[in-house]
Protein backbone atom coordinates (compact mmCIF):
# COMPACT_ATOMS: atom_id res chain seq x y z
CA UNK A 1 0.00 0.00 0.00
CA UNK A 2 3.02 2.17 0.67
CA UNK A 3 3.83 2.40 -3.17
CA UNK A 4 0.80 2.83 -4.20
CA UNK A 5 0.16 5.60 -1.98
CA UNK A 6 3.64 7.11 -3.07
CA UNK A 7 2.35 6.92 -6.65
CA UNK A 8 -0.79 7.97 -6.86
CA UNK A 9 0.70 11.34 -4.59
CA UNK A 10 3.43 11.60 -7.41
CA UNK A 11 0.80 11.81 -10.08
CA UNK A 12 -2.11 13.52 -9.01
CA UNK A 13 0.02 16.11 -7.06
CA UNK A 14 -2.40 15.65 -4.01
CA UNK A 15 -1.65 14.32 -0.69
CA UNK A 16 -3.56 10.78 0.52
CA UNK A 17 -5.58 11.48 3.38
CA UNK A 18 -7.20 8.18 3.65
CA UNK A 19 -6.21 4.79 2.47
CA UNK A 20 -7.49 1.30 2.92
CA UNK A 21 -7.58 -1.84 1.84
CA UNK A 22 -10.77 -3.80 0.01
CA UNK A 23 -11.29 -7.28 -1.51
CA UNK A 24 -13.50 -7.30 -5.16
CA UNK A 25 -13.63 -9.84 -6.71
CA UNK A 26 -11.35 -12.07 -5.04
CA UNK A 27 -8.46 -9.31 -5.27
CA UNK A 28 -7.13 -6.40 -3.64
CA UNK A 29 -8.15 -3.32 -4.29
CA UNK A 30 -6.79 0.36 -2.37
CA UNK A 31 -9.14 2.66 -2.11
CA UNK A 32 -7.59 6.29 -1.83
CA UNK A 33 -8.47 9.16 -0.77
CA UNK A 34 -6.66 12.21 -2.00
CA UNK A 35 -7.11 16.47 -1.33
CA UNK A 36 -4.87 18.64 -3.25
CA UNK A 37 -4.11 22.13 -2.70
CA UNK A 38 -6.81 23.97 -3.71
CA UNK A 39 -9.09 21.79 -1.16
CA UNK A 40 -10.54 19.54 -3.65
CA UNK A 41 -11.12 15.64 -2.66
CA UNK A 42 -11.50 12.78 -4.95
CA UNK A 43 -10.93 9.05 -4.27
CA UNK A 44 -9.03 6.48 -6.95
CA UNK A 45 -9.18 2.87 -6.62
CA UNK A 46 -5.38 1.23 -7.20
CA UNK A 47 -5.25 -2.42 -7.99
CA UNK A 48 -2.78 -4.18 -5.67
CA UNK A 49 -1.54 -6.53 -7.86
CA UNK A 50 -1.09 -4.66 -11.34
CA UNK A 51 -0.69 -1.02 -9.79
CA UNK A 52 -3.53 0.24 -12.55
CA UNK A 53 -5.10 2.90 -11.34
CA UNK A 54 -9.31 3.11 -11.60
Amino acid sequence: MDQAVRRVEAQFHARVVKAEAQQSDGHTVYVLRLLNESGKVWTVHVDASSGTVQ
